[in-house]
């Protein structure tokens, strides 16, 4: 894996790191005088393309926010397998469990593009959220979302084929990152079969097979990490039917 090599920026304008924290919604309730206290002990940090941001097991317990880029989250196994767990996107925050328990990180986490952060310090927002039950409250809807997000994936490992299963990452892939293209539905994100199938819990020849299937059924065109959707119904169908 690669090292971490972060930049940090210390931006001069305030004002920018207090809009950043004004525009996310757990955030808003804030007064502002809140906020800049906040925004004064807050950075910004850069990551390049593939650039690790933590490691599983790592104990910094800051807070981060997405502003640019994308965000792979993922584990791997003391078999070298790796886990996608999910791909976050501008707006989108990790590591709030961490800033809730104080444990050390439970995911790997890799910039996909070039990649800012704006990065709040535990000690800093746990004072704000032990005053604030109202900002608690949406904080544990997120935490309650994650865990049914998992318990979802668990259901589907032991009810759905790996028809069904595929069929419904790709129409969620296509909801969050897909582009018309022509006729189809460009998926806007580069994933190896190897991360489709750690996404949906199967072997990466399972979803090859898969793959190859539907392909000549007309139903998707894929090279190397680049996928496109020709027959998006026939996918919700399939989903309909699980």
């Amino acid at each position: 894996m690669l090292s971490v090599a972060r930049t940090r920026t210390a931006h001069k304008n305030p004002h920018s790191k207090n809009q950043l924290l004004r525009n996310h919604f757990l955030l808003t309730q804030l007064a502002e005088n809140d906020l800049h206290q906040i925004s004064k002990t807050a950075s910004l940090e850069h990551y390049s393309r593939n650039q690790s941001i933590f490691f599983q097991g790592d104990r910094k317990t800051d807070l981060m926010i997405v502003v640019s880029g994308r965000v792979k989250l993922s584990a791997t196994s003391a078999e070298g397998r790796e886990l996608l767990a999910s791909i976050l996107e501008p707006g989108d925050m990790l590591g709030e469990i961490s800033v809730i328990d104080g444990r050390p990180r439970s995911y790997d986490a890799t910039a996909l593009a070039p990649t800012e952060l704006l990065i709040v310090h535990r000690q800093d927002l746990i004072p704000f959220l032990a005053k604030r039950p109202e900002i608690c409250v949406s904080w544990l809807a997120i935490l309650c979302e994650r865990l049914r997000h998992s318990e979802k994936l668990v259901q589907e490992t032991v009810f759905l084929d790996v028809e069904a299963r595929l069929a419904r990452q790709l129409v969620g892939l296509a909801k969050a990152y897909g582009r018309k293209q022509g006729k189809g539905i460009f998926l806007d994100v580069k994933l190896t079969q190897r991360d489709l199938a750690n996404l949906v819990g199967m072997t990466r020849e399972s979803i090859n097979k898969q793959l190859c299937r539907w392909r000549r059924q007309g139903v998707v065109a894929f090279r190397g990490k680049q996928y496109t959707i020709l027959d998006f119904d026939f996918l919700k169908r399939e989903v309909k039917k699980a």
